[in-house]
């Protein structure tokens, strides 16, 4: 026999280490998919910063080539609404103030088909050749607003210019005005928003489809000078933004109405400040930092849950040794300590209820007193008002009878007999006719079954229900009450619903645990014992309660009662000793 209890022990020993082994698997699993994610999260943050600064960098680069295109089409539109450009006959003299005003090389005015009809005295055959030649022209007479071309040679002495071709809608027909803008002056132009937007290690530059600089973040001068742009944003033809040469960003966008692009670059290292460095590797370094406290955890969990295994084995044979010599000294305590709490509360019970009606005896003999002898001097109503108060004191009496013998339902519970709970609703409604009449409300019962049940337990659960339904109403609403039930198995099911003020759903069970409440005691009296009640009325009739509720909906509450009670239908002594110290307490609440 010895020999079997060992083995026994031995093998509980290994399950309790196998248990541990399956707890830290466990952990470690956890640990392991939590550092996946984190290491996700951390690399999608990383991704998701140098995103945004190149979109930011990309962002200046839109702001100028809007820009850009805004002037383009304030020019256009000033120039097409000239008068002097729509007239019949364009005399040479305006084209030649117009030139000498804004500093063109030259400026003409031709049909769609090129033939001239009017031009400054500047305006050469080649700049006419290759004015009509130039994409500008061809765009423009495509459809569209105004359209710059690239930079071109044969300007006055022979630099560099750029045609600007602008549609012009006339009684004469179509015609297009194409001026040649001086490089150097768009450079002077152009440059002040590039040194805005360029920063300390990187330029800007706008160049046309052929790379040539209009101008850039430098000195107007510096950008005149520049034919072409540097040699390594030519291998960036067509992209709109990336790395080139050794460690540089750059970033392109094309200006529309012309094929010129705007160009932004910068060192990645000036870019990327914010997320490179030590910014980039301070994270991962924390990131490894904790999973190697991770993992020491994991084996100082082993470790702690080897020992509680063996603890736990040494402890269950301790308990093992303790639990026979204990079994019969904890029956006897508790059976003396059931006794004396049942006793104690028979008595603090019997003198709470004494204590409680002696004011009430007072009230109503008073009240059969003053009826005997002032009664020929009371109005109607007055007679009418002191019999309602005699019988509302009587009614009061009754309830604290009610709630002696509810202190004594496991040990002097009334008898199980046939009760018909339509009448049961009946005379609570008889008890709520005020409360009823005050709150305006429909009441609406239902066909009620006969079931076996303590009648005035099944009053007192009743009540409180009906009288929970008046109290939670909601203003400006007509209350509606419906007490219903059905028979099925064997079980009756009985349902008190309304349409006040409900309840979360979440506080369904907690609703009816003694003295909780969801509202204050100035919103709505009462001391939180009602549905605490029912609970335990239900449950000593072998029954369960529930409860759902909405919000500004309404509540039902749902009892299932036993047709027929068990033999031992009365709740074990137990449960009179688990409500003890909630009814002591409330009883000790209420006036004298």
């Amino acid at each position: 026999m010895g020999l079997f209890v060992a083995m026994a022990k031995h093998r509980l020993s290994g399950l309790g280490g196998r248990r541990a082994d399956a707890v830290v698997a466990i952990a470690a699993i956890v640990v392991a998919v939590g550092f996946v994610v984190l290491g996700l999260e951390l690399a999608g943050t990383q991704s998701r910063a140098r995103q945004s600064l190149t979109e930011r960098f990309s962002d200046r680069a839109r702001v100028v080539s809007a820009l850009i295109q805004a002037e383009i089409s304030s020019v256009a539109t000033s120039t097409a609404a000239t008068p002097t450009y729509k007239s019949a006959a364009v005399s040479r003299r305006v084209l030649d103030r117009a030139v000498a005003q804004s500093h063109l090389a030259f400026a003409v005015v031709v049909s769609p088909s090129g033939q001239v009809i009017a031009a400054s005295r500047t305006l050469t055959a080649g700049d006419l050749s290759q004015a009509l030649s130039s994409p500008a022209f061809a765009r423009a007479r495509a459809g569209a607003p105004a359209w710059l071309s690239d930079v071109l040679s044969g300007g006055p002495g022979g630099a560099a210019v750029v045609d600007l071709a602008v549609p012009l809608h006339t009684a004469a027909g179509p015609r297009m005005l194409i001026a040649g803008l001086p490089q150097g002056a768009l450079s002077a132009f152009l440059g002040p928003y590039l040194q805005r937007i360029g920063t300390s290690t990187g330029a800007a530059y706008v160049v046309d489809s052929r790379d040539a600089v209009l101008a850039s973040s430098a000195s107007p001068l510096v950008a005149a000078l520049a034919h072409t742009a540097p040699v390594p944003l030519r291998t960036v033809d067509g992209a709109t933004g990336g790395s080139y040469g050794h460690g540089r960003y750059f970033v392109s966008a094309a200006v529309p109405g012309s094929t010129w692009r705007v160009l932004l670059t910068t060192p990645e290292s000036t870019l990327f400040s914010s997320v490179e460095g030590s910014r980039k590797w301070l994270p991962w370094a924390i990131y490894i930092a904790l999973g190697l406290v991770a993992a020491g955890f994991l084996l100082l969990l082993r470790r702690l849950l080897g020992n509680a295994a063996a603890l736990g084995t040494a402890n269950a044979q301790l308990e093992d040794s303790n639990r026979r010599l204990q079994s019969m000294n904890d029956l006897l305590r508790r059976a003396a300590e059931l006794s004396r709490s049942n006793a104690e509360l028979e008595q603090f019970a019997s003198i709470a209820s004494h204590d409680l009606q002696e004011p009430l005896r007072k009230v109503q003999t008073f009240a059969a007193q003053l009826n005997a002898t002032e009664s020929e001097r009371l109005s109607d109503q007055g007679q009418d008002f002191l019999r309602r108060m005699s019988d509302a004191a009587g009614r009061m009496r009754a309830l604290i009878d009610d709630l002696l013998v509810f202190s004594r339902v496991s040990t002097q519970a009334r008898p199980f007999v046939d009760v018909n709970l339509g009448d049961v609703v009946a005379h609570v409604m008889l008890d709520l006719e005020v409360s009823i009449e005050e709150a305006g409300a429909q009441v609406t019962v239902d066909e009620m079954p006969t079931i076996q049940a303590d009648p005035m337990q099944m009053r007192q659960l009743l009540q409180n229900l009906l009288g929970n339904a008046l109290k939670f109403r909601r203003d400006g609403v007509l209350l509606e009450v419906r007490v219903t039930a059905d028979v099925s198995d064997h079980v009756a099911e009985l349902t008190v619903s309304d349409n006040g003020i409900g309840f979360n759903d979440q506080y369904a069970t907690r609703i009816f645990r003694a003295f909780e409440r969801l509202h204050g005691a100035r919103v709505y009296p009462g001391t939180g014992i009602g549905l605490a009640l029912c609970r335990k009325i239900a449950e000593r009739h072998h029954g369960t309660i529930t409860a759902h509720g909405e919000l500004d909906h309404g509540a039902t509450f749902t009892v299932r009662l036993p047709v027929e009670q068990p033999a031992d239908g009365d709740t074990p002594d137990g449960a009179a000793f688990d409500g003890i110290e909630a009814l002591e307490h409330e009883v000790g609440r209420v006036p004298v």
